[in-house]
């Protein structure tokens, strides 16, 4: 029995283990099944995959045009050399660079060379001057110590770039293009193609081309080029793009690259979110030996958008060509006279039509020639970068006289036809302070409207004492004085006379300020586009609207519109709160400064227009001003106009009789 025994255990032994033998077996057999045959070619894939790699495709930056989409900046099609890591052979990379180098400077043109050290005549190493910020991050990035020179940063390099073999040139150019390589994230895994150089010639990429079997992984691609139709229409309008700031950087990494463009200033900065555009993305799986073997997912890049702005190219350049002639006249007997500048607003919608600066730039010039760069920067006296138009402040002189009558005859303190006496002269002597000026003239016994055609000092100077400078400062306000007016760009607040300003600097206001305050002097400064909406604002019957300088934003196609400051629903800031009688009265008297008083040179124009003259003292020969709107019936534009220390106000009054008759020839 125990025999017998024993023999079942061990068949069952045997049986035990022929079954998982079996099973085993057959796991085997399947898996052999699922990998060579069901997803053979899945697991060869993934055998042969060395790197999934994201690859960034740009998107078009969004185009710049005028109210009837006339072109300011557009997109022209040009070519690049771009190094992509996916195919360039990478142990002959160092070689590549050289090469390439070679044959840019042949030809002359431009590589991307943003490495701020250069080797001295001795063959040293040293920092550029004027480069601080660049140097700083080149050490940070190379993770060394702040005192680090140029040549512990060079060793750094050429370690990590291995370019020992090279010349000190050589190396120093390698060196360059692959630390700009690094910081561009050319070696992460979400990359782009490395742009080498942008906008090559023809030529070049013709030799680049013949020589794509020495140049593995260089390509030459199409690239979008920042076109300017006329970069002196508008410079300051238009703005500037550059490549990102460390700074900016780090604020938007996570939806910028450090190599994107972006929007500096001008309608490029404000209008930034909408002109991007959004890039595109392709996700790559590539060899262990670096091919590419298929692109998993793809995604295509979406333009910017169009920007329609609110100015007309035609009215800008008579603008542009009058302030220009103007000031350049006034120069010849006021020698200090600087620049100028004027603003012409669409009084239905408060929308700018032209907004010229002088002394000026050329926006393709600026981008294209590095010492007309220099030359505009280190110009500290006639700073042609500032946009006198909407930062510059003033003073304004008499053009301020006509908020000074709205707000005296809504207070009460003057009527229609009440008369202040001019002898000539004013005093003013309350307890703190004295207060004396001169007239123009001897006026005698005028009303209001006859004070506004003559411009009388004396009779402002009385009113203004009667109505105080907090009243005079809330109907300012009200007009768009002393505060910004809402444009999309950036502007200057000016300044408002008055115990809050002169708190804020430091000095003491005398109540006696206020006359000198009501004949546009003492503190007050103010914008040209200020000036225009204070104009525009009379002429609209006390309505102030939003300023604006965008008309509408379409897609890049410019057929659908995504946003739109419609001129028949502009957005209303206030009502000054001055009764239209009132108002009325300051119209009248404007319209008789343009037919028989300090402008009656305009009495015969071929549209009737209400004007103000102003001559604004300062240290050295008095800044000129002149506001007006027309037709005077049915006001269309109005203009506010500057020249910095012009002397006579004949200049001012030139630009805007040009600029009326170029509205006046385009509605003929």
């Amino acid at each position: 029995m125990a025999k017998i025994e024993l023999e079942k255990t061990e068949l069952k032994r045997w049986i035990t283990i022929i079954s998982l033998t079996l099973v085993v077996s057959i796991i085997y057999i399947a898996r052999l099944v699922d990998w060579q045959i069901i997803n053979g070619e899945k697991y060869l894939r993934m055998s042969n995959s060395g790197h999934i790699y994201t690859v960034k495709t740009e998107a078009k930056r969004g185009e710049i045009v005028d109210v009837n989409g006339v072109g300011l900046v557009v997109n022209d099609s040009g070519f690049k050399i771009v190094i992509d890591k996916l195919y360039i052979d990478k142990d002959n990379e160092n070689e590549i660079i050289i090469k390439l180098i070679d044959i840019m400077n042949i030809k002359k043109e431009k590589w991307i060379d943003i490495l701020p050290i250069y080797v001295t005549s001795s063959g040293t190493f040293e920092f550029m001057k004027d480069r601080d910020s660049d140097i700083e991050d080149l050490k940070k990035i190379l993770r060394l110590n702040n005192y680090a020179t140029a040549q512990n940063c060079m060793d750094k390099m050429i370690e990590k770039y291995k370019c020992y073999e090279y010349s000190t040139e050589q190396k120093r150019m390698i060196c360059s293009v692959r630390y700009n390589m690094t910081k561009n994230g050319y070696d992460a895994s979400m990359t782009s193609p490395y742009t080498f150089a942008d906008n090559i010639s023809r030529e070049l990429v013709a030799i680049v081309s013949e020589k794509s079997n020495e140049l593995k992984g260089v390509f030459i691609r199409t690239s979008d080029i920042r076109k300017y139709i006329d970069g002196t229409i508008a410079p300051h309008i238009v703005g500037l793009t550059g490549k990102l700031s460390a700074e900016e950087y780090k604020k938007l990494k996570d939806s910028y690259s450090l190599d994107d463009i972006i929007g500096k200033s001008g309608i490029e900065g404000a209008m930034e979110n909408y002109l991007k555009g959004k890039g595109g993305k392709r996700i790559l799986e590539t060899s262990n030996e670096g091919s590419v073997i298929n692109i998993l997912e793809s995604e295509n890049a979406s333009p910017g958008n169009t920007i329609f702005l609110t100015i007309d190219s035609d009215i800008q350049k008579a603008a542009n060509e009058s302030l220009k002639n103007n000031v350049l006249n006034a120069k010849k007997s006021a020698k200090d006279c600087i620049g100028g500048a004027v603003v012409v607003l669409n009084i239905k919608d408060f929308s700018v039509l032209a907004a010229s600066t002088y002394p000026s730039y050329d926006l393709e010039k600026y981008v294209d020639n590095p010492s007309y760069y220099n030359e505009l920067v280190t110009d500290q006296i006639n700073t042609p970068l500032i946009n006198r138009a909407f930062i510059g402040a003033f003073t304004p002189g008499s053009i301020y006289k006509p908020i000074v009558a709205c707000a005296a005859l809504e207070e009460g303190c003057i009527t229609e036809n009440e008369k202040i006496f001019c002898s000539g002269r004013f005093y003013y002597s309350p307890t703190n302070h004295q207060y004396f000026l001169k007239c123009m003239g001897v006026h005698r016994g005028i009303p209001v409207k006859t004070a506004l055609a003559r411009s009388c000092n004396v009779f402002f100077a009385e009113i203004g004492r009667r109505l105080g400078i907090t009243n005079l400062n809330l109907y300012s306000k009200r007009f768009g004085l002393g505060g910004k007016t809402g444009i999309e760009l950036y502007e200057s607040s000016g300044v408002l006379a008055g115990p809050e300003h002169s708190e804020a600097v430091g000095s003491t206001w005398y109540e006696s300020a206020t006359s000198q305050a009501a004949i546009g002097q003492s503190d007050n400064m103010f914008t040209p586009l200020q000036l225009a909406v204070y104009t525009a604002t009379i002429a609209n019957n006390g309505n102030r609207y939003k300023t604006h300088i965008v008309r509408k934003i379409t897609d890049y196609t410019r057929q659908k519109t995504i946003l739109e400051n419609s001129p028949d629903s502009p957005e209303l800031i206030e009502n000054v709160g001055v009764s239209e009688d009132n108002l009325k009265i300051v119209q009248e008297g404007m319209r008789a400064v343009a037919t028989s008083g300090t402008a009656a040179d305009f009495a015969n124009f071929r549209i009737p227009i209400a004007a103000k003259t102003g001559t604004a003292e300062n240290s050295g020969s008095d800044h000129t001003t002149f506001v007006c709107y027309g037709p005077y019936e049915n006001p269309e534009i109005a203009i506010g106009v500057v020249i910095e220390h012009g002397k006579s106000g004949l200049w001012s009054k030139n630009v805007a009789r040009d600029i009326l008759n170029a509205y006046c020839n385009k509605k003929s």
